[in-house]
């Protein structure tokens, strides 16, 4: 059934969807969390080995207005016929759960750990896509009109 056109969801069915998206995203931090780390080895003199190590620059949190697109025309301008629908600015196929459109000041590959949506991954950019502005890839237009438009905290956790 390509080319079909994906179904409107209701309000509840989309909220259904984001919050499994969410538990799917919790599990999987939950299970990388539950991996043992690998143990250093013990080293026999440890004053000839001394190692001064960087401290890490606390990571902050910034609030960013944070909207929701889709594929179709009424965010990007293409339809499913299009060569490029679907097709970020970076290349990559959008994907839910996963990809985000963020101000050129972030490179593609940047890693967001969005308040109350999980990580997400910066592939995209867009037009209305300016400083202090992040838009959330979803599957469909209800579940765009229903996340609205809020004002998020996100910490960026790898560039």
């Amino acid at each position: 059934m390509e080319g079909a056109p994906t179904p409107i969801l209701t309000d509840d069915q989309a909220a259904l969807q984001r919050a499994n998206q969410r538990i799917k995203t919790l599990e999987g931090e939950v299970e990388a969390l539950k991996k043992p780390k690998a143990k250093k080895p013990a080293v026999s003199n440890p004053s000839k080995h001394v190692v001064k190590r960087k401290q890490k620059a606390p990571k902050l949190a910034q609030t960013y207005e944070v909207t929701a697109y889709t594929n179709g025309p009424e965010s990007t301008g293409k339809s499913a016929g299009d060569p490029d629908y679907g097709v970020t600015a970076s290349g990559a196929r959008t994907k839910t759960g996963h990809t985000i459109a963020c101000p050129p000041s972030m490179a593609f590959g940047t890693r967001l750990n969005i308040e109350g949506i999980g990580v997400r991954t910066c592939e995209d950019r867009g037009g209305a896509i300016t400083e202090g502005h992040i838009d959330l890839y979803v599957a469909g237009v209800a579940e765009a009109q229903v996340f609205g438009r809020q004002r998020l905290k996100a910490e960026i956790i790898t560039k």
